[in-house]
């Protein structure tokens, strides 16, 4: 069953860079468009949540200080991300994304977290890492938009970690359901804020700019919540490389299926990528 969540949520984050990708080129890729975007998306989430989990919200200072890392993070993923589709690919985008949220959350469960080095997970993690060498296409917008790359590393893995911790601390975390919605609403009020102050007044997306929302909001956050609730049953330094082998797999062939024409090392690396995926499970 949990095997079962990751691989649908790794297809949820695919399907997630997709619209993330579809809202840039409809709207930009600036300062205002980032946070107008995390605004919407969150609030939809937000409703999403607190629906699931029958209106009931659980808060804890512990719980409440971890959503708030999360929401500064997610707010810098967002503009990142952005800026990253100004030239990068979905399948290239997915690489750094991905490669991020598995390798930095596997090294803070590995250190911190005493979690077993096996061959396994070892085999897996230079499967994954010469998927990443094959798929990296060297050209001068991939130079000029490498910090941006960076960043999305950084930060989808710092989104790994922040749930690792809240995942493991049983006496001070509240539900699945709770986090997440305490996380959207924290983004909320900072993008609102932001607004209020800069603009004067809140956004108003377009129609099909509200569908992308919506849609990458409806990914995100089940996505997000398939995970957190693995978390309680699954090592990270397990949970990480599933998800990234998988949504480099699902990036991949949405590529394809958009006529975006990935390369073949890079269509190569997405099938060694989710051949790591699932030999971690055994």
């Amino acid at each position: 069953m949990y095997y079962g969540m990751l691989a649908t949520a790794a297809l949820l984050f695919a399907m997630q860079f997709l619209f993330n990708q579809m809202y840039q080129k409809s709207r930009g890729d600036g300062t205002d468009s980032a946070i107008t975007l995390s605004l919407y998306l969150h609030a939809i989430s937000f409703v999403i949540m607190l629906s699931l989990n029958k209106f009931h919200l659980n808060i804890t200072w512990f719980s409440l200080l971890m959503a708030a890392l999360y929401a500064a993070v997610v707010l810098g993923y967002s503009f990142a991300s952005l800026k990253s589709f100004k030239t990068a690919n979905l399948s290239v985008f997915s690489i750094f994304a991905m490669l991020g949220g598995m390798l930095l959350p596997l090294a803070y469960g590995l250190i911190f977290r005493n979690e077993a080095v096996t061959p396994t997970k070892i085999i897996c993690v230079v499967l994954i890492a010469i998927a990443t060498a094959m798929s990296f296409e060297k050209g001068k917008k991939n130079k000029g938009n490498m910090k941006y790359y960076l960043a999305v590393f950084v930060l989808n893995g710092t989104v790994g970690v922040i749930s690792t911790i809240h995942q493991t601390k049983p006496g001070l975390a509240v539900d699945s359901f709770s986090f997440m919605a305490t996380v959207n609403i924290c983004v909320v009020v900072a993008c609102a804020v932001y607004h209020l102050i800069v603009n004067r007044k809140l956004p108003v997306l377009k129609p099909k700019e509200l569908g992308y929302a919506a849609s990458y909001a409806v990914c995100n956050g089940i996505g997000n919540l398939f995970c957190l609730i693995t978390l309680t049953a699954l090592p990270a330094s397990v949970q990480f490389p599933i998800v990234t082998g998988g949504t480099m797999f699902f990036s991949t062939a949405l590529s394809i299926v958009r006529k975006e024409k990935p390369s073949a090392k890079t269509i190569v690396a997405a099938l060694v990528a989710f051949a790591a995926s699932v030999f971690i499970m055994f």
